[in-house]
């Protein structure tokens, strides 16, 4: 045999090897479905880092989609496609490059003084994303209770104990009577209680049901959660009649819907003078221009929303909050095809892309004097 048949033999023998041991979870050209493509579903370690869009402390929200540990609860059937094992193969690596992902999203924010999360499996995974390297001087501390909910998810809120004091928090559970689903159970609404400066704050943080089944068919469980909601805001202004109010969270329903405009009579407008207790949905104007958190099929909508009580939105208090903004930094969209930019989600079925979310988080700026 000549030396050149040799080297050739070679040559297809370490090809084979390549093929047989590499991964096959993170495909150059990954399916393509309607609402799930991207053009880098490798996670790129070297994403850049862009510095922060506001010098103003900020209050912001976050759904991180699906932020589970890699640890097998077997109280919750919930995580069991995000194990190692299971098909979406969920590794510590992937978990690690997704909490670096929320890092570097809380850095473009300006490090919000207060934050809510949703979609996130447990306190430790909220512990976690607090420990890592680009977020430790800011010393995270965490809220969190776990809640019933059907998928294993819960809500959250992080917060830097030098900017907000912490003096109570409680939830709400919601037990939706569904006829399409018996037993049908969601996320409780956190209820945080602290001090920004020397002002007393509430902040409600929420993830309302999904629209999954058809809008329509389910506006009838958000419906059910906002009026939970608007009974607890009535309870505690009746408590304390000058309470400073901020509801945040993921409602999967718009400022104009029935759910978010009339149940928990949140306004989308401020004519005329600003009333002390109503509740002001602070999107409304980014809404009205066609901004949204999320793109459906091309519709970006606003269903990520911070809402507040007039009396935090007068300049001349000593604490008012200001200037509601989408955080669409470019490393968190990607251009769809036909939708246009979208966020860059973390998986797309059992598809892993490596992306942030499925959501672009909101803020707002915090004014102090």
């Amino acid at each position: 045999m000549t030396l050149n048949k040799l080297k050739n033999l070679l040559v297809l023998f370490l090809l084979a090897i390549c093929l047989v041991n590499c991964d096959d979870t993170d495909p150059i050209n990954p399916p393509v479905t309607e609402e799930e493509i991207t053009p880098n579903p490798t996670p790129s370690p070297t994403t850049p880092e862009t510095d922060p869009v506001t010098s103003q402390q900020t209050i912001a929200f976050y759904n991180v989609e699906n932020l589970f540990d890699t640890v097998d609860d077997p109280e919750n059937g919930g995580d069991n496609e995000f194990l190692p094992t299971a098909t979406k193969q969920w590794t510590l690596e992937r978990y690690n490059h997704k909490l670096n992902n929320i890092a570097k999203v809380i850095k473009g924010m300006n490090y919000p003084i207060v934050m809510g999360l949703c979609e996130v499996e447990n306190e430790k995974v909220v512990e976690d994303l607090t420990k890592v390297e680009l977020l430790s001087d800011y010393q995270y501390a965490v809220v969190h209770e776990q809640s019933p909910d059907h998928r294993g998810i819960d809500v959250a809120l992080i917060y830097q104990p030098s900017a907000f004091e912490l003096l109570e928090w409680k939830t709400y559970q919601v037990d939706i009577p569904d006829e399409q689903i018996a037993n049908f159970t969601t996320r409780d609404i956190l209820l945080v209680k602290g001090k920004i400066a020397e002002t007393v704050v509430h902040i409600f943080v929420n993830h309302w049901p999904s629209r999954s089944g058809g809008e329509a068919a389910t506006e009838s469980r958000r419906t059910f959660v906002a009026a939970v909601l608007r009974t607890a805001i009535d309870d505690l202004l009746e408590s304390e009649p000058n309470a400073k109010i901020i509801v945040m969270g993921d409602l999967n329903d718009e400022p104009t819907n029935m759910s978010v405009a009339e149940v928990l009579q949140a306004k989308t407008t401020k004519e005329g003078s600003i009333i002390a207790t109503d509740l002001y949905n602070c999107t409304s104007d980014l809404d009205k221009a066609g901004e949204g958190s999320y793109n459906f099929r091309g519709d970006w909508q606003m269903i990520d929303q911070i809402i507040s009580t007039g009396n935090l939105l007068d300049t001349n208090f000593p604490l008012s909050i200001t200037n509601f903004q989408v955080y669409k930094e470019g490393a968190l969209l990607f251009n769809h095809p036909d939708n246009g930019l979208t966020p860059d989600r973390t998986y797309g079925g059992d598809t892993y892309f490596g992306g942030y979310s499925d959501h672009l988080p909101v803020y707002l700026e915090v004014n102090v004097q």
